[in-house]
């Protein structure tokens, strides 16, 4: 891809770009190069899996940023739909009644349904529940509330940039960018977790490296579009009922160490292109101590009285 912002690029073909790193790669590199590599690089690597709560975040980013795709994408199969008929029901040319009549069940719905994933009708309901707390959250940045900044923005843009330091071709992939003038924009990234305090997603921050996300994505679509990135805001929603949404930024400091961690993981990367070396955990055998509170610090004295 050369370097620019795309609109309407197929996020397949966004994720299958093995030419350019992206924030998820410089996590897996953070890990260590050599799982960088084997994750991304390696020839021999199997087809990514779905991981935990993928599907249910899909559903409620698409349900918010692309609600008139919803339906195209997913089928909610109904309560009383039969079971799925085995590989051998399929294939058998004498099969009782019911094997029967459930074949011809699922031929109509596959036809009907081509192409788009099945999910329950508790899935879509908790999808639209969350966008709707996201929609209804208020004063997001800069007095807009989240209703004005999906009409103002677009969804899913794709931006390619190459790294001034070391020529490596960059790319992000906002949720939502919302233009504020022709000069200017802020980037909205949608969150799905279990708790949307502040305290619980300040920790989500820190294990997620949402800090470096922010960093990555401000400075990248900024160098990709020619725009300045005024803000960059976390839209959070939760995975349980009632499904409340918040909205969040970093503070000055945050970003800053968010910026140092990517520069450094981005030279790594270089590096590690440059010599074709993708070091593991550790070169040698080292010494690991136990961290602070697993330390016992007085002696425990038991009494059978």
């Amino acid at each position: 891809m050369k370097p620019g912002v795309y609109y309407g690029l197929d996020i397949n073909e966004y994720h299958g770009n093995s030419l350019s790193i992206s924030k998820s790669g410089l996590d897996d590199l953070a890990r260590c190069p050599a799982m960088f590599y084997a994750l991304h690089l390696d020839p021999d690597r199997p087809a990514r899996t779905e991981k935990a709560g993928q599907l249910e975040g899909n559903l409620a980013h698409c349900a918010l940023l692309e609600p008139a795709e919803f339906n195209k994408r997913y089928a909610v199969l109904p309560k009383d739909a039969p079971n799925r008929p085995t590989p051998a029901q399929w294939k058998a040319v004498n099969s009782n009644e019911s094997s029967t009549a459930a074949k011809a069940w699922w031929t109509t719905w596959n036809k009907e349904h081509a192409g788009a994933r099945i999910i329950n009708a508790e899935q879509r309901h908790a999808a639209m529940c969350q966008a709707h707390s996201m929609r209804s959250l208020q004063n997001v940045w800069g007095g807009l509330s989240m209703a004005e900044m999906l009409k103002r923005g677009k969804t899913e843009v794709s931006a390619y940039w190459v790294d001034q330091l070391t020529g490596v071709l960059c790319r992000c992939r906002p949720d939502l960018v919302v233009p504020i003038n022709a000069h200017q924009a802020v980037l909205v990234d949608v969150k799905t977790f279990s708790e949307a305090t502040p305290r619980k997603f300040t920790r989500q921050i820190v294990e997620k490296k949402y800090h470096l996300q922010d960093s990555w994505y401000s400075e990248g679509y900024a160098r990709a579009s020619g725009l300045e990135v005024v803000g960059f805001v976390f839209v959070v929603v939760e995975t349980t009922w009632p499904f409340l949404a918040a909205s969040y930024q970093l503070g000055d400091e945050s970003r800053h160490e968010g910026a140092l961690q990517h520069r450094y993981l981005l030279d790594t990367y270089a590096e590690c292109l440059r010599t074709n070396t993708w070091p593991s955990y550790t070169t040698a055998t080292e010494t690991v101590d136990l961290p602070p509170y697993a330390i016992t610090s007085q002696e425990v004295e038991f009494s059978y009285e």
